[in-house]
């Protein structure tokens, strides 16, 4: 078993490399070009590796906050990817099977995330980092369902929804596997706060996504 593990663990860390390196290419390359598509691609299958690998090593471990950290930044690939194919949402086209119940999956998993951190708030050997971080994620994970299956209920009034779709899924998919890298590497080398390491993603991160998702809305309103 410890074999078999340690094995996961070694492929976990390398397709973990591969969708950092990936990931970095896609955001920077020009959009829509054969760069960008090429690592897109590569990126979301190793994000589907590191997810299995997470899940495997974070169940065996017993690591709570990794295993739903998994859920987390996947399912954001998973709606990235996902979106590209549910351009027409706005008109009359309807979603599949699979991105209901992969949206009601997650939503499960991040009300069990939020219920972590709030028995971790009650617990005898209180850390409240821990506690502030647990509830963070739980809820950003929440949110991430909610913008995802919105648009499945009610439908988007925007021809670009997609688009806008596609750069917060990849770009939040991003920032949760690099918070799971930068922790992990903390944890091991002892570089920093660890709450700094598991915060400082999402505070560098959320403030440039939303801007940079603006400046993408305005362009397409003066068209």
């Amino acid at each position: 078993m410890e074999t078999g593990i340690q094995y996961t663990l070694y492929t976990h860390i390398i397709v973990g490399a591969i969708s950092l390196i990936s990931g970095a290419i896609a955001i920077f390359s020009a959009k829509g070009k054969k760069w960008h598509r090429q690592s897109g691609k590569i990126y979301f299958y190793a994000m589907t590796a590191v997810f299995i690998t997470g899940i495997l090593i974070a169940g065996y471990k017993m690591n709570r906050f990794l295993f739903f950290i998994a859920f987390l930044s996947y399912y954001s690939v998973f709606c990235g990817v996902r979106c590209l194919k549910l351009k027409k949402l706005h008109k009359t086209q309807l979603p599949k099977w699979y991105d209901w119940f992969a949206g009601i999956l997650n939503t499960v998993a991040n009300l069990a995330f939020l219920g972590l951190g709030i028995y971790y708030l009650f617990s005898d050997s209180v850390n409240i980092g821990g506690v502030l971080l647990t509830i963070g994620f739980g809820i950003g994970g929440l949110a991430i369902s909610y913008a995802n299956l919105k648009p499945f209920i009610i439908r988007p009034k925007e021809a670009y929804h997609w688009y806008l779709a596609h750069i917060g899924n990849m770009m939040g998919g991003y920032i949760a596997t690099f918070t799971a890298f930068l922790s992990t590497m903390v944890t091991r080398f002892e570089l920093m706060n660890p709450f700094v390491a598991f915060a400082l993603p999402s505070l560098i991160g959320i403030p440039l996504l939303l801007f940079w998702q603006k400046k993408v809305e305005k362009s397409f309103t003066k068209q």
